[in-house]
């Protein structure tokens, strides 16, 4: 199917539902999938709600929320921050396998307990067709809930997506994908503010050093061992000597003394 079929399917997908919350992250698929319903149905008639916690840098969270001024939209388009306290979710702070089915589950429920109060009777996800090809428990938890997906619905892979979104001047296209910060610890690692902090501390010295979208994971037993993902097209610079002796010097401020480098990139 065509790119501009699947678009006018997606239009349809809206269209049938009159009224939407948009579950919006800030990364390229809900982006898109915001872009659309707003375009499609009316600022009056779609609420986005992002998830604000510290599983999300403060960096992320401005993108995010700036995302309608950034693109042209006036006051009557507002991205409403749903804050949200996952530390106090023993069942999440312990890090099991279903971590991020149980985390989706419970904030999937609190957007919807927010629009059904405003009459809203359908949420809708950014999870695109190549989402579906990858072991994700959140689409548990999007599935039981009865979540939309309308990017899978018509068909929009990823890069369906960027191409769609640079087509209508998203400034996310090309924005890496992105997840929480508590996926870089390793299940059964109990997720803390500290290692949080840590994890987004780490990652934004990288970006500085022009790591965009890199990801440091911590180890299970040892704390100075740091596992680093940086894009394909970032290996050969995240090689060269001088920036290898750079990302040493940055990550041993931050009690690191082995990195170990993905060769496969992101």
């Amino acid at each position: 199917m065509r790119l501009e079929d699947k678009v006018r399917r997606l239009q349809e997908i809206l269209l049938d539902c009159s009224r939407v919350a948009v579950a919006y992250s800030g990364g390229v698929d809900s982006s898109l999938l915001l872009k659309t319903a707003l375009d499609t149905l009316g600022a009056g008639n779609v609420l986005p709600l992002f998830a604000s916690s510290l599983l999300v840098t403060p960096a992320d969270r401005e993108r995010a929320l700036s995302w309608p001024r950034r693109h042209g939209y006036g006051r009557g388009v507002v991205v409403e921050a749903v804050d949200l306290y996952p530390l106090s979710w023993k069942e999440f702070v312990r890090n099991p396998p279903e971590r991020c089915y149980l985390c989706k589950f419970r904030v999937y429920s609190q957007f919807i307990a927010i629009m059904e109060k405003r009459g809203i009777r359908v949420l809708m996800d950014g999870t695109n067709t190549d989402d579906l090809k990858d072991r994700r428990p959140g689409l548990r938890a999007i599935h039981e809930l009865g979540v939309r997906t309308p990017l899978v619905e018509a068909g929009l892979c990823k890069d369906d997506v960027r191409a769609r979104s640079r087509e209508l001047g998203l400034d996310t296209w090309q924005q890496p994908s992105s997840s929480c910060l508590a996926t870089r610890l390793p299940h059964g690692m109990a997720v803390t503010e500290e290692r949080l902090q840590q994890v987004a501390r780490r990652e934004q010295g990288l970006a500085r050093l022009g790591f965009v979208g890199c990801r440091v994971r911590l180890d299970r037993e040892d704390e100075g061992t740091a596992y680093v993902q940086v894009r394909q097209e970032d290996l050969d610079l995240f090689l060269d000597q001088g920036m290898r002796m750079a990302v040493a010097r940055l990550l041993g401020k931050e009690g690191v003394t082995r990195v170990y480098l993905d060769l496969a990139g992101r």
